[in-house]
């Protein structure tokens, strides 16, 4: 058990450090098949005692195979479709062990079908002098299997102690929802205040002095994104385009350059694809769904119960919180409440009224008419 944290946690260290490789070093990004093998090598030595540990896989108790997913396109597997591994603390050391090695079966397999199919898309990216598409590639491959390695960290700590904390696992290692979340945030915290700023510049009648603040106050915004530990959770070529943004605005001036200020806000507008990953929109969806039904029972019994109904609201808030960029109007809805002292808060009437125009942005579309047999279109 010990060995196998270790190894995880080395693996986790090791992934992380390849943007400090690839984009920092110097002529990281020339020696792409170095940084990939020593980024990789710890993963390797996981992935090499994890095929010790694990039984020979066999097939799935119905002789079929089933599908898992890690941090990518589902891939075939023989064996379990996700841990299954409850801790009794009448169980041996031996029998936990056992236990859990059988669960190593489904990750160890998956996470080499990750590893060979990187491989195989990198050697051929190589070959064929696609360096862009081999960074991408290696960018992907790090982010799934880092995915993979906090997968069995947390298999090992739930079968001995039934429970997982994975800010102790590796403290300050995200996942990727994690990531998807902060990136997500930045990027419209950085929207809004370029596109207000802006707004001042394109404006011909916007006075000199406040323009040229305006446009410096863009370049400082873009320095602290470009400086802050989100910004390595941007894919390599948005990393490359808000450089060059940056350079040019911090080497020119609000009238030569007004143009690529318009071009900043544009290009900002593009990146709210983000929200189209597949770990935020199952994390949204879920969220809005939990968020609806809190907010439908505080506000049916807020007459009734109306401490708790302001409690409860408060909290969806807190909840439309990690919503943060999905949505401009659930942004500002917050950001209202939010800037409400705790007085306020508290007023039952102010309370429903914004909760209420929460539940209307947060709440399920209603389902179309059903049509009838035979109509598809």
């Amino acid at each position: 058990m010990q060995k196998l944290l270790q190894l995880g946690e080395e693996a986790v260290r090791a992934l992380g450090e390849l943007d400090a490789a690839l984009y920092i070093r110097e002529a990281g990004e020339e020696q792409l098949q170095i940084v990939s093998d020593a980024v990789l090598s710890h993963f390797r030595r996981l992935l090499e005692y994890l095929a010790m540990v694990a039984p020979s896989a066999g097939a799935s108790d119905d002789g079929s195979d089933v599908e898992i997913e890690i941090g990518g396109p589902a891939i075939r597997n023989s064996g379990p479709i996700a841990p299954r591994i409850v801790a009794h603390r009448e169980q041996s050391d031996d029998e936990r062990w056992r236990a859990l090695a059988a669960e190593m079966v489904t990750l160890q397999y998956g996470l080499g079908s990750e590893l060979n199919e990187f491989e195989r898309r990198f050697s051929d990216a190589l070959a064929n002098d696609r360096k862009e598409q081999a960074v991408r590639d290696l960018n992907d491959a790090t982010t799934a299997l880092m995915d993979g390695v906090f997968a069995v960290m947390t298999t090992v700590y739930e079968c001995f102690l039934g429970y997982a904390e994975p800010e102790r696992m590796v403290p300050g290692h995200r996942d990727t929802l994690g990531k998807a979340l902060a990136v997500r945030q930045a990027l419209a915290e950085l929207r809004r205040e370029v596109r207000g700023l802006n707004r001042q510049i394109q404006d011909r009648a916007t006075p000199a002095d406040v323009a040229e603040t305006s446009y410096w106050r863009i370049v400082e915004s873009l320095g602290h994104l470009i400086e802050s530990d989100v910004f390595y959770y941007l894919r390599a070529d948005s990393r490359q385009v808000f450089w060059e943004f940056h350079e040019t605005l911090a080497n020119g001036s609000v009238a030569r350059n007004r143009n690529d200020c318009e071009g900043l806000d544009k290009y900002l507008d593009s990146l709210a694809f983000v929200s189209q990953r597949g770990v935020l929109m199952k994390h949204d969806a879920d969220l809005k769904v939990k968020i609806a039904d809190d907010l439908e029972r505080a506000l049916k019994f807020s007459t009734v119960l109306p401490e708790i109904a302001c409690e409860v609201i408060e909290q969806a808030f807190v909840k439309a919180e990690r919503l943060a960029g999905l949505d401009v109007h659930i942004d500002a809805l917050v950001r209202r409440w939010s800037s409400q002292v705790p007085e306020k808060r508290t007023d039952l009437r102010r309370a429903v009224v914004l909760g209420r125009k929460l539940f209307d942005l947060v709440r399920p579309a209603p389902r179309p008419a059903s049509s009838k047999d035979g109509d598809f279109f």
